[in-house]
């Protein structure tokens, strides 16, 4: 009887140790980047769930990179051309095309779309919303313009009229639907941004753009 326990403690134990090493299990990916003319970008940066890696691309505009379960897009960014992003499939082999009228941004400003670049600033310690019952109080009351009616923001802008649409929400370089997840307690820091600013989103931010950054 004491055999068979340890026998199933002992299987217990390894099914736990392989599911470890399943989550921590590198996938490798191939990828090229190309340009809106179809040829290829060399010295493109790439972005992991918005995080800047060491990854660059060679001169086919070709990278390899170790993707963990838990990743979910894959960005290139070119001086030249911007950043695109794609979602992440799990396939081994990813093409990325910038299109023709993808807006060009520095380093810095992707920072401020919500990026991880790692460039080194002053340390600011992240403001405190914790007073807040939930991210749509917040909001209301943090962001000037902000009209919120339950779960529905909308935004209005100096010397505009009201939106008709929804903003779109970016959560560390991530869009989302729904912020019903959020606590204000773990949020670093909330900004808006409109017109040329929201430009850079495209037809998705035509309403405007709320950016929230979580506290690490």
């Amino acid at each position: 009887m004491r055999i068979f326990i340890t026998f199933i403690l002992m299987m217990c134990c390894s099914a736990q140790i392989n599911a470890q090493k399943a989550k921590q299990e590198i996938r490798w990916v191939n990828g090229t980047v190309f340009n809106s003319e179809q040829k290829p970008v060399k010295k493109a940066i790439i972005y992991l769930d918005s995080v800047k890696t060491k990854v660059k691309t060679n001169k086919k505009g070709q990278f390899r990179i170790g993707l963990k379960s838990s990743n979910k897009t894959i960005s290139a960014y070119s001086w030249n051309y911007g950043i695109v992003t794609k979602n992440y499939e799990g396939d081994d082999g990813m093409l990325i095309v910038f299109p023709e009228s993808e807006a060009i941004v520095s380093e810095e400003q992707l920072e401020e779309l919500g990026f991880e670049t790692k460039v080194k600033r002053s340390k600011k310690e992240p403001k405190d919303y914790s007073k807040y019952l939930n991210m749509y109080q917040l909001i209301a009351t943090e962001i000037p313009g902000a009209v919120v009616n339950g779960t529905t923001i909308r935004l209005v802008a100096p010397n505009s009229v009201q939106s008709i649409q929804e903003p779109l929400i970016i959560v560390d370089g991530n869009p989302v639907s729904s912020m019903e997840y959020i606590f204000p307690r773990e949020v670093a820091s909330v900004r808006v941004l409109r017109d040329d600013d929201a430009s850079f989103y495209g037809s998705r931010g035509a309403s405007g753009v709320i950016l929230i950054k979580m506290k690490m």
